[in-house]
């Protein structure tokens, strides 16, 4: 089966910033972290390979404009 037409760097939920690529197919994973009492929490978007892919790849193509609009928001933060 040839999925290098099914790459991240194809997919809906991917945006690129930089040298790094990211999948937004599901809300920011919150984590906390704890220095010697202190606890903040945190978010992270899973980061991707442009070149890798996985069972939840959605034409790109085919983004809202509220999708994009997210995305780009998401890239002033890097």
């Amino acid at each position: 089966m040839d999925n290098t037409k099914n790459q991240c760097q194809s997919c809906k939920f991917f945006s690129k910033s930089g040298s790094k690529g990211y999948c937004h197919r599901y809300p920011p994973q919150a984590c906390v972290v704890d220095e010697q009492g202190n606890s903040a929490t945190l978010y992270r978007i899973p980061e991707v390979h442009e070149t890798g892919y996985c069972g939840e790849w959605q034409n790109g193509k085919q983004k809202t404009q509220t999708e994009e609009l997210v995305m780009s928001e998401c890239r002033k933060q890097d």
